[in-house]
């Protein structure tokens, strides 16, 4: 309320009793006058100290983007039976990604094949070089463009819904150890200068692969992550840390000395401007090649994580797989949208289920503790099976 509002009804108490209709009639032209102060004075006063504060998240990690400049997914155009569940995801979780168009090997003249291609006594798998050529052209966009950063992912990953606060702690991580020995140890760098919120030493960090592993001699960092699985039901068909490296319930980030599957990696421009200079020659699959590099080249600052945060998930395709891992030895021919390996609650699920909203009705594929699914439908035939030779036994 005003302080001339304040005086004014003040006065009017000396006058109450020298003329009580005049008083009435002075305060009825002030509420008209005043009314809308007066009922907002007079609300406030009694639910202010019942207000609500709406708190809000800074932290730019927690963004659209995840705190890089860009989300790209790699997809071949004819690919909606993998684009249409990403994209659901990414709406779950209130992501904002861009799709890229992948190209097959055919798509690509020969004059633009890196040098050394299919050379030294190895020949390349169908659809190795058209994987290749559309991460090495993502990166000379980012150079192009003059993109600070960007996570890359192939079109047939999930995440948990809680990602976000999984790449906090990843956050954290990298900036602890992307620049392991430190130079200056006792002089602590300011991060509030530097652009990105994982900090600008750090080239590529590999959060989504088949298979990694910390053994080395560099640090590893583990953080609090109520998303991540076990080691029951953590996946990997490429390796994984040394058993005691991982306390239970966290992440670990690590400089890692294999890595396998490029299903989704984060990338600074100077890291893309120095794999794009490697990647002009190349002789093996992608992600060999960068594994290969990132172990090698002192000048290359690549951390990996484990488990991984970033997933690959069974879908229709077109592509036979012979070897060992994830749906190899079959090709799968139906409609489904399952869960990422290692992911316990999927975005890719929940968003089909329609369930992402709700944490209350969020579908967990498993709990951690407890024995995986197939080991308990495994169980459960070795049950009937014996109940089945007991009863046999007593006719």
């Amino acid at each position: 309320m005003s302080a001339y509002l304040k005086e004014t009804l003040a006065s009017t108490s000396k006058l109450h009793s020298r003329n009580p209709k005049a008083v009435t009639v002075f305060l009825a032209l002030v509420f008209l006058l005043f009314w809308k102060n007066i009922i907002y004075d007079v609300c406030t006063h009694f639910t202010g100290q019942y207000k609500s504060i709406e708190v809000v998240d800074k932290n730019p990690i927690k963004n659209e983007t995840l705190g890089f400049q860009e989300i790209f997914v790699l997809s071949l155009p004819e690919r909606g039976d993998r684009r249409k569940p990403l994209l659901a995801a990414a709406n779950a979780t209130n992501l904002n990604i861009t799709v890229l168009d992948a190209i097959r090997d055919r798509q690509i003249p020969v004059a633009d094949y890196p040098e050394w291609w299919g050379t030294n006594n190895w020949v390349p798998k169908e659809g190795e070089l058209g994987c290749l050529m559309s991460h090495l052209r993502t990166w000379r966009k980012m150079i192009h463009e003059g993109i600070t950063s960007a996570l890359i992912l192939e079109s047939d990953v999930d995440w948990d819904i809680r990602i976000k606060d999984s790449m906090v702690g990843l956050g954290e991580g990298v900036k602890a150890i992307a620049d392991w020995p430190f130079e200056i140890p006792s002089h602590p760098r300011d991060f509030s200068k530097e652009v990105s919120p994982y900090g600008d030493r750090w080239d590529l960090v590999w959060l989504g692969h088949c298979g990694s592993n910390a053994d080395g001699n560099g640090r590893i960092y583990a953080f609090n992550d109520a998303s991540a699985p076990d080691e029951e039901h953590a996946w990997s068909f490429g390796g994984s840390p040394s058993p005691g490296h991982r306390p239970p319930g966290t992440r670990i980030v690590y400089q890692f000395q294999k890595s396998v599957c490029t299903t989704g990696y984060a990338i600074s421009n100077q890291g893309a401007r120095k794999l794009e200079k490697h990647f002009r020659q190349a002789n093996s699959p992608i992600d060999l090649k960068m594994w290969d590099h990132c172990v090698n080249d002192p000048e290359l600052a690549c951390l990996g994580v484990w488990p991984q945060i970033i997933s690959m998930a069974e879908s229709k395709t077109n592509i036979k797989h012979t070897e060992g891992g994830l749906s190899f030895g079959h090709e799968i021919t139906d409609e489904r949208i399952v869960a990422g390996n290692g992911i316990q609650i999927s975005a890719r699920v929940n968003a089909n289920a329609g369930t992402a909203g709700d944490p209350s009705k969020w579908k967990s594929e498993f709990k951690n503790g407890e024995k995986k699914k197939e080991e308990k439908k495994e169980d459960e035939k070795k049950k009937e099976e014996k109940k089945d030779e007991n009863n046999d036994s007593q006719e």
